[in-house]
């Protein structure tokens, strides 16, 4: 996972919206996605879980779910700490500053992952990743991830970008980064990374330019 400078976690849940379309609704749906799939009692694994937002959204629809928050940013895990006890539920989560690797690997009934396999090269990084996120899932458990494939929306990302407020300019270099810095794949190469680290051909449940959903499961008996 990528270390976000401190000073990111300022702004960062008033930057993502206008750089993710759809991002709360996202979260919303990860719920929806989820319910059905997984007891109310829940054990959830949030490796990434940058300031808190999908486990507010999660612990609205499970209130009796409990969370394993992953995050290695010193900053994004407090302002996550700080908002999930203003929402009156960090009594249900265990708070962990480091990496995936450095988490016990204890059996979760789910997990979530929401924009963090595009930070990591598909030189054994993102497999590797998901190998960990698999190692600490119970058979059967549902693995929920937001990403950004590769699949060529730039020009109405880069549309829906100006209309949010970015000018012409920041918004070509939005699209130019996404493009030239992450390491972003197709929906074919995830399938192929999650089938090698122990799950389920994934199904899409939400898709904006730029964006997808996917849901897969831990393949039993692996």
């Amino acid at each position: 996972m990528t270390v976000f400078p401190n000073q990111a976690a300022l702004d960062y849940d008033e930057r993502i919206e206008m750089l993710v379309p759809g991002y709360a609704l996202a979260f919303e749906l990860f719920a929806c996605t989820l319910t059905g799939r997984i007891d109310p009692q829940s054990s959830i694994l949030v490796p990434g879980c940058g300031t808190g937002s999908e486990i507010l959204a999660l612990a609205r629809t499970f209130p009796e779910a409990r969370f394993t928050a992953v995050e290695p940013s010193d900053a994004m895990l407090e302002k996550a700490r700080y908002r999930l006890t203003e929402a009156g539920i960090a009594s249900r989560v265990e708070f962990i500053n480091g990496f995936l690797e450095d988490t016990p690997e204890q059996a979760h009934t789910a997990a979530t992952v929401s924009l963090v396999l595009h930070f990591l090269p598909d030189d054994g990084a993102k497999v590797g990743f998901l190998e960990n996120v698999a190692r600490r899932l119970s058979p059967g458990a549902p693995l929920v991830l937001l990403d950004p494939p590769d699949k060529g929306e730039d020009a109405v990302l880069r549309l829906w970008l100006e209309r949010r407020g970015h000018t012409p300019g920041a918004a070509d270099a939005i699209c130019r980064r996404m493009r030239e810095e992450w390491h972003r794949i197709t929906p074919e190469r995830l399938a192929n990374l999650l089938n090698v680290a122990g799950f389920t051909h994934p199904e899409t449940f939400f898709k904006v330019p730029g964006y997808c959903g996917f849901v897969a499961e831990r393949r039993r008996g692996n």
